[in-house]
């Protein structure tokens, strides 16, 4: 169910070798309108806060930090057709990672957070009908990793991919006909969906030791839920 977005969506590109010791770079994009696009690239940075907060209705947005330590990262969206993409240190193994999505009263928008590192959290929120949020992690067993996604509507989808130590993953849908999934693999699991409403579906897969999963469905009917827990 994963969407690559970094590379479907926009066509990410890693090949810079750059690098800045000690350094720290900000971004910020601000965009109203109609037809947007917005992109921010940062490589090598310590301490790297990119922005990108786009008014109108066919937005993209893209958000690429590689190599960081302690960056942030936010894209906020306010419209109908939207792509937000946050990829941070995929392949330099940052830490400290805070990525930030919002799409608000839209459809079929598409939010995607990849992280790499230790100590990463990713916030996706959404509303509307027919959005999709992604979010992937791989902590390498360094520290905690959290990711929280929050869907409000009709038939809006998360798959949520998590990998390391101490990993924590929330989603909460209301609303009609959801779809969630959480994948931990690991120590010290912890994942959480919460659903209300009707035609839900939810599914939690963790492999390792010390797992914690809990599903709740209320209010509705034609709800289906799964938990699969194993060891490695």
């Amino acid at each position: 169910m994963s969407i690559k977005l970094s590379a479907i969506a926009l066509g990410i590109t890693l090949a810079y070798g750059a690098t800045a010791a000690m350094a720290t770079e900000q971004a910020t994009i601000w965009q109203g309108g109609w037809d947007n696009l917005a992109q921010i690239e940062q490589y090598g940075a310590d301490l790297s806060v990119a922005k990108i907060s786009q008014d109108g209705i066919r937005n993209d947005g893209f958000i690429s930090q590689n190599g960081v330590i302690s960056s942030e990262a936010e894209i906020k969206q306010t419209g109908n057709i939207g792509t937000a993409v946050i990829d941070q240190s995929r392949h330099g193994k940052g830490s400290y990672q805070v990525a930030y999505i919002n799409q608000i009263e839209g459809w079929h928008n598409v939010g995607g957070v990849t992280q790499s590192g230790s100590r990463v959290d990713a916030h996706i929120v959404q509303s509307g009908k027919n959005n999709r949020a992604d979010i992937e992690q791989y902590g390498g067993g360094k520290g905690r990793d959290r990711a929280t996604v929050s869907q409000n509507g009709r038939h809006n989808e998360t798959d949520v991919i998590q990998s390391g130590n101490d990993l924590i993953a929330t989603v909460t849908q209301a609303g009609w006909g959801h779809d969630a999934t959480l994948t931990q693999t690991g120590q010290n699991l912890r994942a959480d969906i919460n659903q209300s409403g009707v035609n839900h579906e939810a599914t939690i897969t963790q492999s390792g030791s010390n797992k914690i999963a809990t599903i709740t469905q209320s209010g509705g009917y034609n709800n289906v839920a799964s938990i699969m827990q194993s060891r490695r």
